[in-house]
């Protein structure tokens, strides 16, 4: 059975059969090889078109690859100038002290363990300090913050976008409020913000993280009018078993993962530590309370410090008297005989 599709009143074969002459008004003609054609709406019962498609032959094209070296990186020296809070902090936050430019720092921990509050003061001594910095707030209202105000004066002079003011439209408010260049944006959280943009735009999930990523991505970058590096500090929501909500590719993204927590209980002191980061060391807590405003036990700190740098000169010169022992008693040449007879 041989099958036409009519185009323009002439028999196109879809299956392989050969030329029709005649002109035909209907949509399909089939033809058994034998009888007249008969015309026909739709194509046979059991016909299926995508079983005729022939798919384009694949094209092997060179992919353009480009090798770069490190030396040739043209890199702006403004990227290693650290944006500094003068607390204690900026010790953990980089080995350089402080918020380096165009990196992303994601922080983490349970409800009630006072991140905004961390993270907003700590925006708002970036602010004091000639920095210019942004909160993106996807979770708190006007009411919410200004709760805060007496304790916490200097948030007040903090710029705020909050993003529940916006029912259309939220990823073009987003883009534009960034674009104008800023040296610390603190987004609160990561998820609601994607929600957001998520209910007013119709995107899927994935999509909305991709602009999300691709937006933080080029503000790093300094594309933006103000041509500012901008770091990014986002709070992330966890799940009942105390990870992140999030996908790989923001851990990816990420420069270093913040933890705030607290010790034994929520009774328990609370304390800051990173379990990654790329510009300073992890798993070293910095203490700290709400007693009055915001406190850090850098006193704690600095002996910890401190105490860490005693255990690493003790267990180098535990090392070296141990090498010396050995070639004393003459162990090291006999470990070298029986490597030599081994590799023998």
């Amino acid at each position: 059975m041989f099958v036409y599709e009519v185009i323009n009143g002439q028999a196109q074969p879809i299956n392989g059969g050969p030329e029709l002459n005649g002109t035909f008004s209907s949509a399909y003609v089939h033809w058994d090889g034998t009888s007249q054609p008969k015309e026909r709406k739709g194509p046979p019962r059991g016909f299926r078109r995508s079983d005729y498609k022939t798919k384009p032959a694949e094209v092997n094209v060179p992919v353009e690859v480009n090798l770069v070296q490190l030396k040739d990186f043209n890199v702006n020296p403004d990227l290693f100038i650290p944006m500094q809070t003068g607390t204690i902090l900026d010790k953990l936050i980089s080995n350089d002290g402080g918020f380096l430019p165009g990196t992303n720092v994601m922080a983490v921990g349970q409800p009630g363990i006072g991140k905004t509050t961390v993270l907003l003061e700590t925006l708002s001594k970036l602010q004091e300090s000639g920095k210019r910095v942004l909160f993106i707030s996807a979770e708190m209202n006007r009411m919410d913050v200004s709760r805060y105000l007496n304790r916490f004066p200097n948030w007040a002079n903090v710029p705020i976008l909050f993003l529940g003011e916006y029912e259309e439209q939220s990823d073009k408010v987003i883009e534009q409020t960034l674009a104008q260049g800023w040296d610390c944006v603190l987004t609160d959280s990561y998820t609601e913000v994607g929600d957001h943009v998520k209910e007013n735009t119709g995107w899927s999930r994935g999509k909305t993280e991709k602009w999300f990523l691709q937006l933080m991505e080029s503000n790093n970058r300094g594309e933006n009018q103000s041509n500012k590096y901008t770091c990014f500090v986002t709070i992330l929501q966890v799940n009942k078993g105390g990870q992140f909500a999030g996908s790989n590719k923001l851990k990816h993204l990420a420069t270093s993962m913040l933890h705030m927590d607290w010790e034994g209980s929520e009774n328990g002191r609370r304390y800051i530590e990173f379990s990654k980061n790329r510009v300073g060391d992890v798993n070293k807590k910095l203490y700290f309370s709400f007693d009055e405003g915001l406190q850090f036990n850098e006193a704690r700190f600095q002996t910890d410090i401190e105490n860490d740098a005693l255990l690493k000169e003790e267990q180098k010169q535990l090392e070296t008297e141990g090498d010396a022992f050995d070639r004393i008693f003459g162990f090291s040449q006999v470990a070298e005989s029986e490597s030599e007879e081994t590799a023998e």
